[in-house]
Order: C-alpha cells, then sequence, then structure tokens
C-alpha cells in the first residue's frame, strides 16, 4: 500500500511566472501574502507588475530570513490575518516555502504551530490557495506536504505535515534561478540528490517514487556541475528545477541516514542543509550499500556509471567515486569539521538524533545507535 499526493497543477517553461496573476484572478482572489526571500528579488517586480494588471493587491512579506522557526510562522500568520490576505504566494528556497505553507495552514486553523509540530494537533481545515515559486533547485519543498520548522524552545528541526498542505500550483522558472550563487546551486543540487538515490533505497519506495527519483539522479548528474560551472546556462537550470521537483516527490517515499543525520545537526550547528546532505550523502551509501545493492547498481545506472563487466560491489565503489568527483568539482563539502563549534559527546548525539528523527524506520539498514555514531564518525 502506499499513497500519493501531487500538486493540481505545475507550470514549468522560462517567464512563466508571469502567469500567476491570471490563475488568482480566475479563482477570483483578490490579496495575496507574497512569503519572498528579498524585497530585492528580480522576478519580483515583473511579478508585481503583472498582478496591477489584473487589478489584484498583495502584501508582501519579506521577513523570512534563514531556515523557519516558530516566531517566523506564528507572526506569518498574524500578518496573513491581519492584512486580509486570502492567499499564500512563496517565492524563494524550502526554507521560504516551507513558512509559507506552514503559515497559510495556520491562518485557517488557528492556534500556535508547535502544537502541530510537538503535540498532534490536527489540521482540520483545507487552507486558502497556496502557490510555490522555487528559487534554487534541492529542496523540493514546492512538491511536499512537509514543512520543516526549527522549535525555539528545544532547539530542535522537525517537521509537521499535512495532505492540505501541498502547494495547488507550482511555478518552474528556470529564470529565477540565474541569481543563485555557486556555492547555494552547489548545496541545493547536492540536497535534490540525496532526496533521489534515498528515496530510491527506501524500504517504502513506491513505483512512482522510484520513477521519479531515476530521473532526478540522471538530470543531476548531466546538469549539475554546468548550472555551478555556467550560472547563465538555463537549460542546466531548468533541468536543475525539473530534478528538483521529482526528488521532492521521490521523497515522499521518506529519508534515510543521510537525512537522518543532516536534519537535526543542522539545527545544532548552523549547517546549510545541502551541505549536511552532501557530507551524509556518500556515507549513507557505504553503511546502506550490503541491504540495498540492487538498487544502489539501478542508481548507478542512472548516474551514467559503466556497470560493464562489473559485479555489483565494483558498480557501487563507481557510484561512490563518481559523486566524490561531483563534489570536488562543485566544492561541495564531504567533512562536517568547517562547522563543529562545539564538542558533542556520543550520548548527546544520540539523544539530538532519536528525538528528531528516531521514529523513522525506512533506511535499508536498520537504524539503531551503532548506525547512528558510525556516520557521525565517518562525517568526522
Amino acid at each position: 500500500m502506499f499513497e500519493m499526493v501531487h500538486n493540481r497543477q505545475l507550470i514549468f517553461g522560462e517567464d512563466t511566472i508571469a502567469q500567476l496573476p491570471a490563475l488568482l484572478k480566475w479563482r477570483q482572489l483578490k490579496k495575496p501574502m507574497i512569503a519572498v526571500y528579498s524585497p530585492d528579488a528580480p522576478c519580483l517586480n515583473a511579478l508585481c507588475q503583472e498582478l496591477k494588471k489584473e487589478g489584484i493587491s498583495w502584501y508582501l512579506h519579506a521577513g523570512i530570513h534563514g531556515e523557519p522557526d516558530l516566531n517566523c510562522v506564528n507572526l506569518g500568520r498574524d500578518i496573513f490575518l491581519s492584512n486580509g490576505c486570502d492567499c499564500t504566494i512563496a517565492i524563494g528556497g524550502g526554507s521560504v516555502i516551507d513558512a509559507a505553507k506552514a503559515i497559510n495552514m495556520l491562518a485557517v486553523n488557528g492556534g500556535m504551530i508547535e502544537e502541530y509540530q510537538m503535540e498532534g494537533r490536527p489540521v482540520t481545515v483545507a487552507p486558502p490557495f497556496f502557490a510555490a515559486i522555487p528559487t534554487t533547485s534541492g529542496t523540493g519543498a514546492e512538491a511536499t506536504k512537509t514543512s520543516v520548522v526549527l522549535n525555539n524552545h528545544n532547539g530542535l528541526k522537525k517537521s509537521l505535515y499535512h495532505t492540505s498542505m501541498i502547494a495547488d500550483v507550482v511555478i518552474l522558472d528556470p529564470t529565477v534561478t540565474l541569481e543563485l550563487p555557486p556555492s547555494v546551486t552547489a548545496a541545493t543540487g547536492m540536497d535534490a540528490l540525496s532526496h533521489a538515490i534515498e528515496s530510491y533505497v527506501s524500504l517504502n519506495a513506491s513505483p512512482i517514487t522510484e520513477m521519479y527519483g531515476l530521473k532526478a539522479v540522471s538530470l543531476i548528474s548531466k546538469n549539475l556541475a554546468e548550472a555551478v560551472r555556467q550560472p547563465d546556462s538555463l537549460t542546466a537550470r531548468g533541468n536543475m528545477m525539473l530534478a528538483s521537483y521529482f526528488g521532492g516527490v521521490a521523497i515522499t517515499a521518506g529519508i534515510g541516514i543521510a537525512h537522518i543525520m543532516a536534519q537535526p545537526l543542522g539545527a545544532v550547528f548552523q549547517i546549510p542543509h545541502g551541505d549536511a546532505c552532501s557530507v551524509f550523502l556518500p556515507i549513507s551509501i557505504q553503511l546502506n550499500r550490503d541491504h540495498a545493492k540492487k538498487r544502489y547498481v539501478e542508481l548507478a545506472k542512472a548516474f551514467g556509471v559503466s556497470t560493464d563487466d562489473r559485479d555489483d560491489d565494483q558498480i557501487i565503489d563507481r557510484l561512490l567515486q563518481a559523486i566524490r568527483t561531483l563534489q570536488d568539482t562543485i566544492q561541495a563539502p564531504v567533512s562536517l569539521k568547517p562547522w563543529l563549534t562545539r564538542n558533542l559527546s556520543e550520548e548527546e548525539l544520540l539523544d539530538t538524533v532519536k528525538r528528531t528523527t528516531g521514529h523513522i524506520t525506512c533506511n535499508p539498514r536498520p537504524l539503531d545507535e551503532a548506525l547512528i555514531l558510525e556516520a557521525w564518525r565517518a562525517a568526522l
């Protein structure tokens, strides 16, 4: 048994952001809250001009900086309500999109976001219309029903989710990613690759997530380095947007040890999520390989690795080498050392990981203390 939730509408192509105002007008929506990473975002002016043409007003919420926390979401809900907004548009990376989907849900369901995150409060009212316009290619947040929020009270970064929180409309416009610096392009690309690989070896993988995951791996292997080295390549940018979206769909199969480690440790040491995933992705393959050999072989084929006259272990070795070569090419991190600002005991590590992601059971190798400690030591 498996369940899939897809966006109602996906629009892909250059300058397609200009189509959004007409979609709002057709739905008789009159005042979106636009959550954006910066009021100076190059794509924002063009969108606002089109909104004016359609006679639609808006409220600009440009206060989402870094990964969203409880205060960010609860304040966003107040802003939405006090300004009479009737829908939400997110323009930004995964943090902006995650914050916006949580704000949009909270605006009509009431309470505080920590009640949904930590206490299991149910979503009882369908959220307003929500459109996501990603400006990075990696998190896949536009394709998921999940919002990752930092809890200010306990320091944990934990997900909350509901089927109705997925974006109604997603616009993948490669022109909005042209301003991304190489380091962000690299980090978000490694996040997308982690989504694709972890979902494919997940114990909850389905024929649908497998299809999306393999295609994401193929696109990333052919386009990420070019997107980093040739940032004005709309072809590479567009293919990475598709890869990110496909990876976002695929990760509904669940995360594995790479994300199990990256998510909580990213919060502890303030590591950008994509960089943390870059560190743990090859480690995850090495730790899981004996539990999912045939699946890693299929991933190697999708990555473009030669499989002629090789046994499974040799093919997996080649996959690992191909990933390390990609990391070297795009200068993606392979160790946690640059972020270790304090000592973390093994007891504290285990407690942090277990409280945040210890409930996850779809990693191909059973999640236990030994696996967590192996991953930690390898990342050092």
